[in-house]
C-alpha cells in the first residue's frame, strides 16, 4: 500500500501500533521512536510521502518527553547544538523537495546500518565535547535529519560525550529535535510538501506517542535498558537491509 489517500483501516492500525511501540521504546532508551516508525511508514505510505508525516508525528511526540524533562533541559547545550542544526536542517529540507523515493529508500537503509557502528565507536572512544563544538555537531545532525528525520542512534552518543546525563540528556535532547522537526515541517509547508492529510495524521501519531511515553515512565525502572538497545539495534540492522537492497 502507499500514499495517505489509499491508507485503510490495516494502515491505520499498523500506524498507531508502530507509534505507540516507538514512544515506549524512545521513552525507556532515550531514542527509537522515529526508528521504530519510520519502516512502518515508509511501508505503508512509501518513503517519499514518509518523512513529511514523521517530521510532525515527532515534533509533536517530543513535546511528551519535554514536559517530562522540562525542568531539567541544558540551556546552554541547546542554543549551541541549534545555532548550526536550525539551517543545516532548512538546507538540508531545500534538497530533500528534489530528491526521488529510491533514492531516499537507499539514503535511509545507509542511515540506519552506520547508526549502529557510529554510537557504539563513540561511546568506546572516551570522547569529550565542548560546548564549542556542538555548533558543528548540530549542522551534521541537522543536514541528516533532513533526509532521514530520525538520528537518535546518531546524536545520543554526542550529548552523553558532553556529560548529559537521564532528565538532563531526554529533555535536552528533545528541545533540539523538536526544533528541528518543526523548521523541517516549515519548510516542507512552502514547497507543498507538508499538506492537511500529512498534517492531520501526524498529530494522530504524535498524540498517540504521549500515551506511549507516559506508559515508559512506568516501565523505565522494571525493564533492561539494554533489552531495548538490543531489540533498537537489531531493528537498525534488519530493517536497514531491507531498505538498502529494496529501496521502493
Amino acid at each position: 500500500m502507499s500514499g495517505l489517500d489509499g491508507l485503510d483501516a490495516l494502515g491505520w492500525v499498523l500506524l498507531v501500533a508502530g507509534a505507540l511501540a516507538g514512544s515506549v521504546v524512545g521513552g525507556v532508551a532515550g531514542f527509537g521512536a522515529g526508528i521504530t516508525l519510520l519502516p512502518i511508514l515508509v511501508f505503508v505510505l512509501g518513503a517519499r510521502a514518509a518523512i513529511p508525516v514523521l517530521t510532525v508525528t515527532m515534533a509533536i511526540g517530543n513535546l511528551s518527553r519535554v514536559w517530562w524533562s522540562r525542568g531539567d533541559v541544558d540551556p546552554r547545550v541547546t542554543a549551541a547544538f541549534l545555532a548550526g542544526a536550525v539551517p543545516a536542517t532548512a538546507l538540508g529540507a531545500l534538497l530533500y523537495a528534489g530528491t526521488t523515493g529510491e533514492w531516499l529508500g537507499r539514503a535511509i537503509g545507509v542511515f540506519m546500518l552506520a547508526a549502529l557502528p557510529l554510537r557504539r565507536l563513540l561511546q568506546r572512544g572516551g570522547i569529550v565535547l565542548r560546548l564549542r563544538h556542538l555548533p558543528l555537531v548540530g549542522v551534521a545532525i541537522g543536514a541528516l535529519s533532513s533526509v532521514v528525520v530520525t538520528t537518535g542512534p546518531v546524536a545520543t552518543p554526542f550529548f552523553l560525550a558532553y556529560g548529559l546525563r537521564k532528565a538532563g540528556y531526554i529533555g535536552t535532547e528533545a528541545v533540539c529535535a523538536m526544533a528541528m522537526h518543526l523548521t523541517r515541517g516549515t519548510v516542507f509547508a512552502r514547497y507543498a510538501l507538508l499538506t492537511w492529510d500529512a498534517v492531520a495524521l501526524g498529530c494522530v501519531l504524535g498524540g498517540t506517542m504521549f500515551l506511549g511515553s507516559w506508559l515508559a515512565r512506568r516501565l523505565v525502572d522494571r525493564l533492561s535498558e539494554r533489552l531495548f538497545l538490543w531489540l533498537v539495534e537489531g531493528l537498525l540492522v534488519v530493517v536497514g537491509l531491507q531498505f538498502l537492497l529494496f529501496p521502493r
